[in-house]
């Protein structure tokens, strides 16, 4: 939920990005866009227009790893997973059938504003076929695989603002989202796509929804600027709730340590604030969070924790998994693949040794040492 200058100083940057600044980059962005992955979009409580009940659908992100069916798999320059079969970095699966970008980002590339297409092939890679081929901004986590549906970056309009597109992988049709308000896409339930975003005219982030087949465009949440009391830092969709990283307290002076964060569950249909989790969030607001199995996963204080959404829990009951080491100061989660094992990324202080400062770790579910899988040095 950036303004418009930060959507320029996005644009401006975009291209002079090194590849172990991008790799850092799209960790991050996929830390938001492959945490969904894993999510289950069950669709409590929203109708749809036509009456039925929303539908199921895990929100699928594009990236150089991709958790699929009990497994992690990687594409080129993935640090970690059983490798595909296509040499692709911007890649996702679904069913028998892996969508691509057929695209490597190599160490003296960058990302560059240049339209590419996504692809599906066989899991094997043989049968390639083109399905759009005017996606901008490829791998910077725009590209959503929910459903039936694939959406995508355009490019920006006059405001900076990226414009999307859907694509319906039963018909081929492709329509441009007739919302001019999206940075995020957070969910999809067959007929409403859930958005965090910024209202232009009225200077406001949000949390809105646009129906698809009537373009009808609503606000849900009014999150005010950010560093102000009530914004959403982040927003989760997740059976017809909506899970907010909301900015509770801010003292005096401009010091994000002090803050405190509350994470707030939210109505999809209305808004409406459901319930406020009892635990906060205090010391930074480097936190991350993943909503999975009626489990939350989130991060904080040095601590990966597990709390019971399917239980009345109280004050205190949320389950330590693992203790972050000496140095590590965020914990980016990134997906739990129904392997026993929730993955998360640790940024730390340049270990001198090393010279690395970046690491990729598997904890189990159940709790205990985490294992490292890969490291490598972030500037």
């Amino acid at each position: 939920m950036n303004h418009v200058s930060e959507h320029k100083k996005i644009q401006g940057q975009v291209r002079k990005l090194p590849f172990r600044e991008l790799w850092a980059v799209l960790l991050l962005v996929a830390a938001f866009a492959i945490i969904l992955t894993a999510n289950a979009v069950r669709g409590e409580g929203s109708q749809t227009q036509s009456g039925e009940e929303p539908r199921t659908y895990p929100v699928r992100g594009f990236s150089a790893m991709c958790p699929f069916e009990g497994k992690v798999y990687r594409g080129a320059n993935g640090v970690y997973g059983e490798t595909i079969a296509l040499k692709t970095s911007i890649f996702t699966m679904q069913d028998e059938y892996i969508y691509y970008v057929e695209k490597v980002q190599e160490a003296y590339e960058s990302m560059t504003d240049e339209l590419l297409s996504i692809r599906r092939s066989d899991r094997n890679g043989e049968n390639s076929k083109v399905l759009v081929d005017d996606v901008f901004l490829a791998g910077a986590g725009h590209e959503k695989l929910i459903g039936d549906r694939l959406f995508y970056g355009l490019g920006y309009d006059d405001n900076y603002r990226m414009e999307y597109a859907s694509y319906d992988l039963n018909t081929g049709e492709k329509k441009q989202i007739a919302s001019d308000r999206i940075d995020n896409i957070i969910g999809y339930d067959g007929s409403w796509l859930y958005y965090a975003g910024y209202d232009t005219e009225k200077e406001d982030n949000i949390l809105g929804r646009i129906h698809l087949r009537s373009d009808r465009d609503e606000t849900l949440v009014s999150c005010g600027d950010t560093d102000e009391a009530g914004f959403v830092d982040t927003a989760l969709y997740e059976n017809g709730r909506l899970y907010c990283l909301t900015l509770t307290d801010k003292p005096e002076g401009y010091d994000y340590r002090t803050y405190t964060y509350h994470i707030q569950v939210r109505s999809a249909e209305t808004g409406e604030l459901l319930e406020e989790l009892p635990f906060a969030l205090t010391g930074s607001a480097n936190y991350s969070m993943l909503v999975q199995d009626g489990k939350l996963y989130y991060t904080g204080d040095a601590r990966v924790m597990e709390y019971d959404l399917s239980e009345e829990e109280e004050i205190g009951e949320s389950r330590l998994l693992t203790r972050m080491k000496p140095g590590e100061y965020w914990g980016i989660l990134h997906f739990a693949p129904d392997d026993g094992y929730l993955y998360y990324e640790a940024i730390a202080e340049t270990d001198e040794a090393t010279g690395n400062n970046d690491y990729f770790y598997r904890v189990p579910l159940t709790g205990g040492e985490p294992e490292l899988l890969a490291e490598w040095f972030t500037q």
